[in-house]
């Protein structure tokens, strides 16, 4: 409830317009860690059916655009939306056969991307850091009763 009370604040200093309706979904969306915009959809309509689907990826929008969540293409499947307000910098772990995601800190990656930049004469602006694999879990599971891994995900637009 702490989060959802200081993201509405910082919301309210940029000017954002907070409807009931809007409310819900910022509600909604700071409880997870992560989540897909359809996996919201499905979410915000359980606790209210009459909010449409274009105001829930509108009030999606807005958080990215305020920096209260990040947009993750992991190539496998949908992207996902992860709230990164008040949160430190971290990397992910991503199993292409289930879609769990592992948050990590790494001070040795960290180090090393800075000796690259610096090596290339760079301004580092912003990174991110995706590893792609088998969950323990799925490395066991008989691979001829594993479907393929997910196809290679392309973005489309839904506003």
């Amino acid at each position: 409830m702490k989060r959802f009370v200081e993201v509405e604040q910082l919301l309210r200093a940029k000017g954002v317009r907070l409807t009931d309706q809007r409310r819900l979904v910022v509600r909604r969306a700071v409880a997870y860690l992560h989540f897909t915009a359809e996996e919201l959809v499905r979410d915000v309509k359980g606790f209210d059916p009459s909010v449409a689907r274009g105001t829930i990826y509108r009030t999606l929008a807005l958080l990215h655009q305020a920096g209260v969540v990040e947009k993750h293409d992991f190539r496998y499947g949908p992207p996902n939306y992860e709230v990164t307000f008040a949160k430190a910098h971290h990397d992910h772990l991503m199993c292409v056969q289930c879609g769990e995601i592992i948050e990590f800190q790494e001070p040795r990656v960290e180090t090393l991307q800075q000796a690259v930049v610096k090596r290339y004469g760079y301004q580092l602006l912003s990174h991110t850091h995706k590893l792609y694999g088998l969950c323990r879990t799925c490395q066991h599971v008989d691979r001829k009763r594993v479907s393929l891994p997910p196809t290679l995900h392309v973005e489309e637009v839904v506003a």
